[in-house]
């Protein structure tokens, strides 16, 4: 595959279809819409995509030491079960004003909070080895210079605009649906908290081998 456009969409793509599924990141990306305005709800949305471009780098770059470290570091899964856990609790428990009224912003970046919970998420990286790898079932693949940059636009590019698709949805509920709020705070809580449990269950499956 020596076309970069080949490139570009095949990382679109992947990444697109891989954002669909309801996770920590689309649901914040959620949450926030819902919460506040599409413009904060895009905030979020492009801070993941860019942790997105990073994320898949470290795949390609790293992925076999990385896989490895992430199964074998029970210190690791731990923290990061506490932090989903803990994040669980505090949405689950946080009070939802109507959906219709407009806040202020504040000092709260939500561009910060999209870095965070996308530079948190236990799922990216390893979703990217499983995916460079189902590619390379297919395509021989070179990521060096302009196809390795084609590669990481598309993979921007995909996530951006599955999570607009998420944030225009959301601003429909926002403005036609006044239980909306609670319900996706309830969801994004349980999302968290399986996550946190899961990545529980291997902190102790490694202490335990």
């Amino acid at each position: 595959m020596a076309n970069p456009l080949s490139y570009f969409l095949v990382g679109a793509i992947v990444c697109f279809i891989g954002t669909l599924p309801f996770g920590p990141i689309n649901l914040t990306v959620v949450k926030t819409t819902v919460d506040y305005d599409r413009r904060r709800g895009s905030q979020v949305a492009l801070a993941a995509s860019l942790v997105e471009i990073l994320e898949a780098l470290v795949a390609i770059v790293f992925g076999l030491v990385i896989s490895t470290f992430l199964e074998t570091n029970a210190t690791f899964s731990g923290l990061i079960a506490l932090v989903f856990i803990a994040l669980a609790v505090f949405v689950f428990t946080a009070k939802s004003s109507p959906v219709l009224q407009d806040r202020g912003a504040g000092p709260r970046s939500f561009f910060g909070q999209g870095l965070l919970i996308a530079a948190l998420n236990p799922q990216a990286i390893p979703f990217w080895i499983f995916a460079l790898a189902a590619i390379s079932q297919y395509f021989v693949f070179e990521y060096v210079g302009i196809y390795l940059l084609s590669f990481l636009a598309g993979v921007f590019v995909g996530k951006l605009l599955a999570l607009t698709g998420f944030v225009i949805v959301s601003e429909y509920l926002r403005t036609h649906l006044q239980a909306s709020a609670q319900l996706v705070n309830r969801l994004l809580a349980a999302v968290l908290l399986i996550i946190g449990i899961s990545q529980g269950r291997s902190a102790v499956s490694v202490l335990l081998h």
